[in-house]
Parts: structure tokens; C-alpha cells; sequence
């Protein structure tokens, strides 16, 4: 697990959310400019022809599960608690089946405590 703290975003000096992610490495971030949903994936490659969502990592904004990517978008850095990213195996065992690529956990500074 790797986690990410408030400082050390600020250190990256980026705008938002998606810029964080895209810096640890853990996942390939694709927009379409066509407006499109965004996708995002493990850099690991295809580990199923028969489940499309099989790498994509699950990911979590104060706790609430988020089908589109594109929420990175709108959450900015210096907003951002802590950012963890777990691996598969360990992410499997504290969300289930469906998180077999991996967990992306963001705590914004407005969550609440109980997270």
C-alpha cells in the first residue's frame, strides 16, 4: 500500500485530483475528447478477456464508490487528506471480489472523521 499525505501532494505541485493519480504510476488515465467517459486502467495490461472491468482499480472519494474517473477532475490537490493506493490482493480482502486491479482511496480535508 502506498499512501500519500497532504505534504506530499503539495510537493508534486499539481492542480487536481487526476494529476495526483497520474503521477504515482498506478494507472493509465484516458479522456476521450469527444466527451466520451473517462476509462482508467492498471499498468499491468489485460489479465481478462472476459471481463472488461477487470482492470480497472476501484476507486474512493470519502468513502463513496465512483463509476467515472472524470470525478478527479473536480477535486483539487490542496484539498486532498491523504491518497492511498492499494494492490490488488489487499484491496480484494477489504473490498471484495470486484477490486481485483487494485484501490484507489481519496480522504479529502472535508470528510468526515468517521472515514
Amino acid at each position: 500500500m502506498r499512501v500519500l499525505t497532504a505534504d506530499d501532494i503539495a510537493q508534486m505541485r499539481v492542480a487536481t485530483a487526476w494529476d495526483v493519480v497520474e503521477r504515482t504510476g498506478f494507472v493509465n488515465l484516458h479522456e476521450s475528447p469527444y466527451g466520451d467517459s473517462a476509462t482508467m486502467s492498471t499498468r499491468r495490461g489485460k489479465s481478462s478477456i472476459l471481463l472488461s472491468s477487470a482492470d480497472v482499480p476501484v476507486l474512493l472519494i470519502d468513502g463513496i464508490r465512483q463509476d467515472d474517473p472524470r470525478v478527479l477532475r473536480r477535486i483539487a490537490a490542496q484539498t486532498i487528506a491523504e491518497l492511498r493506493i492499494v494492490g490488488g490482493i489487499q484491496a480484494t480482502i477489504k473490498q471484495g471480489t470486484n477490486s481485483g486491479a487494485g484501490l484507489i482511496a481519496i480522504i479529502t480535508k472535508s470528510a468526515p472523521d468517521s472515514i
